[in-house]
């Protein structure tokens, strides 16, 4: 018998894929390209589960087979071994008449397991016995193999349900994540729509900005409200770097508390700003006027 040997394959298979599932479970995901990764490598894990299932159910079925001709067998030679013992052939052998050597070669003929020549001894008994517990030494051994298939089978499946929980999991961050980026892209989309209008102190449009006005109409654009003055919105979300900043985040002059500066990020490693009087709404580079710290709103 291939005892344990497909049984060991597989397992090596489902601990490949735990081992996946475990790392899958330590990366999750700023970005949607991330996302689209793990969904695309998670569904590649997933079906290759599901390709190790249908193996172990097709060894359980033709094991399963093989476990009820075995019985079939055992039953059968049992029975021609009980019948064989009725005759007391063991130290009878000379005395048996025609008659009895007739229907032991009879019992014999008619036994559902073909000793070789080897096998056979002097005693038919002791042949039929040896053959008998070698079949029960099969069928134990083969119901343990299906014992164990049947344990990994539920370990599979519950490895199924949250490799599937992760996908669904990926998806909707992935959403959620492609949303947030139509945000910022519609914030950034409305700033531009702006580029050109003077600056003007203390004015939020639609013709002319200062900053925090050219901020503030932005993000109302989205409906999100920022405040009005670079103080009301340095508040307005989470500080981070200037280097982290993102399309949608703000960039910030000054110390927290006491900016006097604000523009909007294109994610690229520029921004949208109103800059001074006497100028006009336009982008420019962190290279060429550096901010002191960013935060994100959305």
């Amino acid at each position: 018998m291939k005892k344990h040997i497909f049984i060991s394959k597989l397992l090596i298979s489902c601990l490949t894929l735990s081992a996946s599932l475990l790392l899958a479970d330590q990366v999750f995901a700023t970005s949607a390209d991330t996302q689209e990764k793990i969904i695309t490598e998670s569904t590649q894990k997933l079906s290759q589960l599901k390709d190790t299932k249908q193996k172990y159910s097709e060894q359980k079925n033709e094991n399963t087979i093989t476990l009820t001709d075995l019985n079939k067998e055992i039953q059968d030679t049992q029975q021609s071994l009980e019948q064989l013992e009725k005759f007391d052939l063991v130290g009878k052998v000379s005395e048996r008449s025609e008659k009895n050597i007739n229907t032991t070669e009879s019992l014999l003929s008619g036994l559902p397991v073909t000793l070789s020549n080897s096998q056979q001894s002097s005693n038919p008994i002791t042949d039929i016995k040896e053959k008998l517990t070698d079949l029960k030494q099969q069928h134990r051994s083969l119901l343990e193999e299906t014992t164990e298939i049947s344990t990994n089978q539920k370990s599979l499946q519950q490895e199924e349900v949250q490799l599937s929980e992760k996908i669904a999991e990926a998806k909707q961050q992935k959403s959620e994540q492609t949303k947030q980026m139509d945000t910022r892209s519609a914030v950034v989309a409305a700033a531009k729509t702006h580029l050109g209008n003077p600056y003007v102190y203390g004015a939020a449009g639609p013709d002319s900005f200062d900053c925090s006005g050219l901020v503030q109409v932005a993000f109302a654009a989205i409906g999100h409200p920022v405040g009005r003055t670079t103080i009301n919105q340095e508040s307005a979300g989470t500080t981070i770097s200037v280097a982290e900043a993102q399309a949608g985040d703000l960039v910030f002059w000054g110390s927290h508390g006491g900016t006097y500066h604000v523009g909007i990020s294109t994610g690229d490693g520029s921004y949208i700003h109103a800059p001074v009087p006497g100028d006009v709404v336009q982008i420019a580079t962190v290279a060429s006027y550096s901010p002191d710290f960013a935060v994100r709103v959305l």
